[in-house]
């Protein structure tokens, strides 16, 4: 084969493999943008001429964030690992992190989490685009990742440089510019790519999965019928003027109220106010948030639909589905708290932060609501069969305190509330001095 065609075929797949990354990481901005609410009428303005907006504005609707937050119940309640009191320390922000880390897997399908130790405790940093590398037996685990970083857009004193990327790999970390030019270099010698990828779900036949698309396009969707619908409600309320026997010279657009217009004699003018029945856009709209929630595994109830508030069982079973879910994601972040805690080990051994080897961890579930009578119940029968204790009860009432301080409350108002019960005199037995009476024989001779 000639030398030409060698190179012509490296440079097509290499032209292939850009033009995907690029189209990864342009979506990867729409979805954020969807997410924080930035800019939405950038990709609802396409679909739409100019001079609409000169009427209204781009209707910015943000339902991506109500579902994917909804959907992401991991780290709602957040979870109990069990290692030792320092790790706890360590670990103070974890959930928090994780919180945000599983919605955004949730959004974007798959991201990589950088793992490092800064003063006292573990930091976790969420990368939202990255190039993988791998090693040609293993297309599904990299080996190394590259990525653009975050540059100071919102420090009035930075100036418009050059886009900066890093690399990270299983020993060395390395800051380069857009020439290839390495700005840092450091060796870390973990051994290991200290990053942690999490995946909507298992992969298939990629190594990314796909993210929350469908929320996305309906987002799209919903946005694009509202603009329409505040269009058609400005029309319907000024009208649109038309005129006939004025020459096109003369013609307007569209001309205002606050506007007189002067016609030739034999000239007509009128306002047409278009047709249209809202309430069926309305209700087409509610339809399709329905069907998007659905597909999920998930429910909406609209404010003007009422109804009776469903008791704790109705909504259990009507939230089955969904309870599914969240029991199968449990499993996979499961796998994924232990990949991280590997990381910690050696991110945090040269710095001191040694930690066991064992490591357990119980992700608390969601509680439906019930009625107190219910949760006596549940307790009492939770205490007679050792599933659970006092100052565990008292902890969950109660989270700013530790099982330690719960089980010392606990043991003070035991002893308090023995030495009340012991020295407590019913009111009808008390002087007026407020000391027993000696006479409490209501059967006593009173002399007849």
């Amino acid at each position: 084969m000639a030398q030409y065609a060698k190179d012509l075929i490296r440079q097509s797949i290499k032209d292939d493999k850009l033009h995907r990354l690029n189209a990864k990481r342009r979506e990867i901005e729409v979805y954020l943008n969807f997410y924080t609410g930035t800019s939405i009428h950038q990709y609802i303005k396409p679909y739409f001429d100019a001079i609409p907006f000169q009427e209204v504005p781009v209707y910015e609707m943000n339902i991506t964030k109500k579902f994917i937050n909804k959907m992401s119940k991991i780290y709602t309640l957040g979870a109990i690992r069990n290692v030792n009191k320092k790790y706890t320390t360590y670990t103070r922000k974890k959930d928090v992190s994780f919180k945000h880390i599983e919605r955004m897997t949730r959004l974007l399908g798959t991201i990589a989490t950088q793992v490092t130790y800064e003063g006292d405790k573990f930091c976790y940093h969420p990368i939202y685009f990255f190039i993988p590398h791998f090693d040609p037996s293993d297309p599904f685990n990299p080996i190394a990742i590259s990525y653009p970083l975050m540059n100071p857009v919102d420090d009035p004193s930075y100036g418009s440089g050059e886009e900066a990327f890093a690399y990270i790999d299983d020993e060395y970390y390395i800051e380069y510019d857009k020439g290839g030019n390495i700005v840092k270099e450091e060796v870390h010698n973990l051994g290991r790519l200290p990053v942690v990828f999490t995946h909507r779900e298992h992969q298939v036949d990629s190594f990314f999965v796909e993210g929350a698309v469908d929320i996305i396009n309906c987002n799209t969707h919903i946005n694009i019928t509202l603009t329409e619908m505040q269009l058609g409600l400005r029309y319907q309320m000024f009208g649109q003027p038309w005129a006939t026997g004025v020459p096109e010279a003369d013609m307007t657009a569209r001309a205002g109220s606050d506007m007189i217009i002067s016609l030739p004699e034999g000239a007509n003018f009128g306002i047409a106010s278009p047709g249209g029945n809202l309430q069926a856009v309305i209700d087409s709209i509610k339809f399709q948030i329905e069907l998007l929630a659905q597909s999920n595994h998930m429910f909406v109830q609209f404010a003007q639909d009422g109804g009776e508030t469903p008791s704790g069982v109705a909504l259990q079973i009507k939230d089955l589905e969904s309870f599914e879910d969240f029991k199968d994601d449990i499993e996979l972040w499961r796998q994924y708290e232990n990949d991280f805690y590997e990381i910690e080990q050696l991110v945090g051994a040269p710095y001191g932060a040694k930690l066991p080897n064992k490591f357990g961890i119980d992700f608390l579930e969601p509680d439906y609501p019930k009625s107190e009578q219910e949760k006596v119940l549940r307790d009492d029968w939770d205490l007679k069969n050792g599933q659970t204790t006092l100052a565990e009860i008292m902890v969950r009432n109660n989270k700013d305190i530790t099982i330690e301080e719960a089980e010392r409350k606990i043991e003070e108002n035991l002893e308090k509330n023995v030495t009340q019960l012991t020295t407590f005199v019913p009111p009808q037995l008390q002087t007026n001095d407020g000391e027993e009476s000696e006479n409490d024989d209501d059967d006593t001779d009173r002399g007849d």
